[in-house]
C-alpha cells in the first residue's frame, strides 16, 4: 500500500479512537440526565474534553511532521501520573462490560517520551483488549520497574503491562500482530493499525514491546521504556 494511504489510514484510526471516547462519554451523560443522576457529569465532561484536546494535539503533531518541523522527544514525567490522569478516559474506552484495574508501582516510574503518543498507545491497547472480550472481562494495567533482558548493558526500565482476560491468540497470530493492516477483527471493526502504531511509539522511545498470549488464556502486552532521570 502507498505510504500516503498508510498515513491516512493511521490518522483515521487514531481519530476514530478519540471519537469513540467522546461518543461514549456523551452517551453516558445522556443516560445519566434521563435518569436524573447529574452529580457525576463533571468527570464525563472531562473525558469528552480530554478526547477533543487529544484529537487537536494529534492534528498539530501531524502538521509539524508535514512541515518538517522538529518535534522534541518529550519531557521527563511519571508514568503513574499519566495513568492516573487518564483514569476516567480509560474507563470510558473500556466500556461498561469491562472491569478496568490499575496497579501502580511504588518505585520510580519516570520516563522521557512524547506524552501524547504514550496516551495514544495506552488507549489503543485498552481498546484492543476491550474488543477481545465482547462479553466483558477484566483489563489490568500495571506498572513496575525491571532490568533489561535484552543484553543492552543492563539498563533499567519502566514496565507497562496491559493484560486482558479474553480468549487469547495463537503463536502464529502473535507473529503477525505488528504487521500493518493485519487484524483478526471483523470487517469494519479493526484497521490493523493499532499495534503497529504502538510499536512505532515504543521504538521512538527506545524501548521494547512484547506480546504474550495463548488460546483461552488472555493476552498481555508488555512495554519496557527506559527509566529517565530528571533534568
Amino acid at each position: 500500500m502507498h505510504l500516503m494511504e498508510e498515513l491516512a489510514s493511521g490518522v483515521a484510526h487514531d481519530f476514530n479512537n478519540r471519537l469513540q471516547n467522546m461518543a461514549s462519554a456523551l452517551s453516558l451523560m445522556r443516560a445519566r440526565v434521563a435518569a436524573g443522576c447529574t452529580s457525576d457529569l463533571d468527570s464525563l465532561i472531562e473525558v469528552a474534553e480530554r478526547s477533543l484536546v487529544s484529537a487537536s494535539k494529534l492534528a498539530h503533531h501531524l502538521m509539524n511532521i508535514g512541515r518538517n518541523t522538529d518535534v522534541q522527544a518529550g519531557n521527563v514525567f511519571q508514568l503513574n501520573d499519566v495513568l492516573l490522569s487518564m483514569n476516567d478516559l480509560l474507563h470510558c474506552a473500556a466500556g461498561d462490560r469491562v472491569d478496568l484495574r490499575l496497579i501502580m508501582s511504588a518505585s520510580t516510574t519516570a520516563v522521557r517520551c512524547d506524552p501524547h503518543l504514550l496516551e495514544c498507545a495506552i488507549i489503543n491497547l485498552v481498546i484492543n483488549s476491550r474488543d477481545a472480550m465482547p462479553k466483558g472481562g477484566t483489563i489490568t494495567i500495571e506498572t513496575s520497574t525491571t532490568c533489561s533482558s535484552e543484553g543492552d548493558n543492563g539498563y533499567r526500565y519502566v514496565t507497562l503491562c496491559v493484560t486482558d482476560s479474553g480468549d487469547g491468540i495463537s503463536s502464529d497470530v502473535i507473529a503477525k500482530v505488528f504487521e500493518p493492516f493485519f487484524t483478526t477483527k471483523p470487517n469494519g471493526v479493526g484497521t490493523g493499525l493499532g499495534l503497529p502504531m504502538v510499536r512505532h511509539f515504543v521504538d521512538q522511545a527506545r524501548g521494547h514491546i512484547e506480546v504474550h498470549s495463548a488460546p483461552h488464556q488472555g493476552t498481555c502486552v508488555r512495554i519496557n521504556l527506559p527509566i529517565a532521570t530528571e533534568r
